[in-house]
C-alpha cells in the first residue's frame, strides 16, 4: 500500500515538472505577419489613410493658430511676440501639409501610376515630419510662456493651447505611420 502511494506521489512529481507538448509547442511558434496580397491596395490604403490623418491634423492646426493669434491680439509686448511666432510656426506647420490633405485618385487611377503614387506618399512623409518639428517648435514657445506664469485667463488659455498642440502633433504622427513612415525624432 505504501509502495502504491509512493508511486502515485512519484508519479504526479514527474507529471507536474514535465512540460506538456502541446503547451511547448505553443510557445515557440511565433506567427509572421502575413504579406499583403495586393502590394497596390496595400499602398492605396496608406495613402489614404495618411490623407484623412492630415487633414485632421491640419483642422486641428488651424484651430489652435486661430486661438494663439486671438490672444496675441490682447497681448502686448514680448508675450504677443512670442505667440505671433506661435502663429507663425502654426502656419508653417499647415502649409507644410496641404498639399497631401486631397484624397488620393480611385484605386484604378492610382494602380496606373503607382510610382509616381509612392513617390508622393514618400514626400507626404517628408512633409509631415517638416510639420512636426514646427509643431514641436510652437509648443516650446508655449512652454516658454507657461513658465512665465501669465494671469489667468491666459494662462488658461495657453494651457489649453499646449494641449491642443500636443493633439496636433499626435495627429501628423498618426499621419507619418499611417503612411508606412517613421515618426523623426525631436533632436532630428
Amino acid at each position: 500500500m505504501l509502495r502504491c502511494v509512493l508511486w502515485v506521489f512519484c508519479c504526479l512529481v514527474v507529471i507536474g515538472c514535465a512540460k506538456p507538448p502541446l503547451m511547448e509547442a505553443k510557445s515557440s511558434v511565433v506567427a509572421k505577419p502575413a504579406a499583403p496580397k495586393d502590394p497596390d491596395q496595400a499602398l492605396f490604403d496608406q495613402i489614404r489613410s495618411g490623407a484623412y490623418q492630415i487633414g485632421s491634423a491640419i483642422d486641428a492646426i488651424e484651430s489652435v493658430r486661430k486661438t494663439t493669434k486671438e490672444i496675441a491680439s490682447r497681448e502686448a509686448g514680448a508675450t504677443q511676440k512670442a505667440l505671433v511666432m506661435i502663429t507663425s510656426q502654426l502656419d508653417a506647420a499647415g502649409k507644410a501639409l496641404v498639399e497631401f490633405s486631397d484624397e488620393p485618385p480611385t484605386f484604378e487611377e492610382f494602380k496606373k501610376n503607382f510610382s509616381a503614387q509612392d513617390e508622393r506618399r514618400l514626400k507626404a512623409i517628408d512633409a509631415a515630419n517638416e510639420s512636426l518639428n514646427d509643431l514641436r517648435d510652437a509648443q516650446d514657445i508655449v512652454g516658454d510662456l507657461l513658465d512665465s506664469h501669465p494671469p489667468e485667463p491666459e494662462n488658461t488659455e495657453l494651457d489649453n493651447a499646449d494641449s491642443d498642440l500636443e493633439e496636433c502633433v499626435q495627429a501628423v504622427q498618426d499621419a507619418i505611420k499611417a503612411m508606412g513612415g517613421k515618426v523623426n525624432s525631436p533632436d532630428s
